[in-house]
């Protein structure tokens, strides 16, 4: 059963209406009409399902009905990933909202070979999308954030922020990420921080140690940048127990 997104102002009472590209892909895609059944979720997290009551050429009218169970991983994770070349961040993004990431800090380090151009808020529109679709397929029950590109100084800044924070350094050859994401609790919050196709400088791995990031290694095998991304997620995800069923 298709996923949709909506906002405050788009509901009255036990009514929400959808516009734009949500609206086109119920009547054009799906071929929705009256009658048929939707799930939606509200800003909070809260999902129920709903009835589509009218669809009109911009818009589609839903009644909302039962509440249904949230999906959403009780510890949340933020990855902060380097640039990529061409579509690997938005695989990266899609991916990653995927398995449940609760935001993203895409980041320009020492050796991130792609940067970013005066068309920021177009990508930044870009990559809202491609989130949006991958929390929908997925049964998301929020919409991750996503940030404007930040430089390695002022994302290191933000590790402080966060319960723990995670480096995955090819140049830590020891410690396991098991061990770093010991104490972490349920309701807590971890950044995942994944290097550049050229992998972190040492002064870099340093500086994101010093502002108190774990530096950890992922195994003697040397992965490409959008592999670790999603093997970082992928695997604190398990190691935290959110890869298990629920009751």
């Amino acid at each position: 059963m298709s996923r949709f997104f909506y906002t405050a102002g788009q509901r009255q009472g036990n009514e929400v209406t959808l516009t734009g590209d949500d609206a086109n892909h119920l009547r054009r895609v799906l071929r929705s009409g009256p009658g048929d059944e939707i799930e939606l979720c509200d800003e909070a997290g809260g999902c129920r399902l709903a009835a589509i009551t009218a669809v009109e050429k911009e818009s589609v009218s839903c009644q909302l009905g039962m509440l249904l169970p949230d999906s959403e991983a009780r510890v949340r994770i933020y990855l902060a990933f380097a640039l990529l070349k061409g579509e690997k961040t938005d695989f990266v993004l899609q991916k990653a909202t995927e398995l449940g990431v609760a935001g993203f800090l895409p980041f320009i380090s020492e050796r991130t070979i792609s940067r970013p151009d005066k068309k920021t808020e177009a990508r930044l529109q870009r990559w809202e999308k491609i989130i949006r679709a991958a929390a929908g397929q997925s049964r998301r029950s929020l919409l991750p954030s996503i940030a404007a590109p930040l430089d390695w100084t002022e994302l290191v800044k933000t590790i402080p922020a966060y319960q723990k924070a995670v480096l995955f350094w090819e140049g830590e050859k020891n410690r396991p990420l098991a061990a770093a994401l010991e104490g972490i609790s349920p309701a807590g919050n971890l950044l995942l921080i994944t290097g550049p196709e050229g992998g972190f400088s040492r002064e870099e791995a340093l500086a994101a140690a010093d502002s108190g990031a774990c530096p950890v290694t992922l195994g003697p095998r040397i992965l490409r940048a959008e592999t670790a991304a999603l093997t970082a997620v992928a695997v604190s995800l398990y190691q935290l127990g959110e890869m298990e069923g629920r009751p």
